[in-house]
């Protein structure tokens, strides 16, 4: 199941949003040797800020499995902040439109391979479920090129490649992509995944109904 967590759900999330953390360190500190910020077992950048949403994974709401920040644009972009070159089109960075970013899409590796499928499947339709309820227009982000393939694209996702493939830090092939979010999107993403909502959050699902 994936739950919706804000920096105001802390008081009932606690395990869940430190959980998150956590989890990314394992998988970007101690596995991937990112060069990023981190504390006490905690993996944290400046983009943790108020307006991240975290998509958290979990199946007995205590243990966090899977994550996907997002936070709108207008608010800070890893995308164009560090890696503008990556983009084309520039004007895309002007948050003309309710564009959102997702960063920090990770995976616990030491799952079962089709537990891990499964969390891949559940993440990205998190991902256009929730921009349906928001109005989002586009989720952009930037991945190495096998990641978008094999994630995005094989959870039914169409993709809008931004710009060229690039050699970033470890990654040979890097690219930014945009996630046009519609319920066209949506219903791809279904009949790929066999998923229908994902999000349990009330709040979330009663914004407007995506199912």
């Amino acid at each position: 199941m994936i739950k919706v967590i804000t920096f105001k759900d802390i008081g009932t999330t606690f395990k869940l949003f430190i959980g998150q953390y956590q989890l990314r360190y394992r998988e970007f500190m101690q596995r991937q040797n990112y060069a990023v910020k981190s504390m006490d077992g905690l993996e944290w950048d400046n983009y943790d800020a108020p307006a991240a949403v975290y998509l958290v994974y979990t199946d007995d709401g205590r243990q966090v499995l899977g994550v996907s920040r997002l936070a709108p644009i207008e608010y800070g972009c890893m995308l164009a902040d560090h890696f503008p070159e990556l983009v084309d089109d520039k004007t895309l960075f002007d948050a003309n439109g309710n564009i959102w970013e997702s960063t920090r899409f990770c995976i616990d590796h030491r799952l079962p391979a089709a537990k891990r499928q499964a969390i891949c499947h559940a993440l990205v339709a998190a991902n256009i479920e929730f921009g349906l309820s928001r109005d989002v227009e586009r989720i952009i982000g930037v991945m190495p090129t096998i990641i978008l393939r094999t994630v995005f694209e094989r959870s039914g996702v169409l993709l809008d490649r931004l710009g060229p493939v690039q050699h970033v830090g470890d990654h040979n092939k890097v690219q930014a992509a945009a996630i046009t979010i519609s319920k066209a999107q949506w219903e791809r993403v279904k009949a790929v995944t066999g998923l229908s909502s994902v999000i349990i959050d009330t709040e979330v699902t009663r914004r407007k109904h995506v199912a």
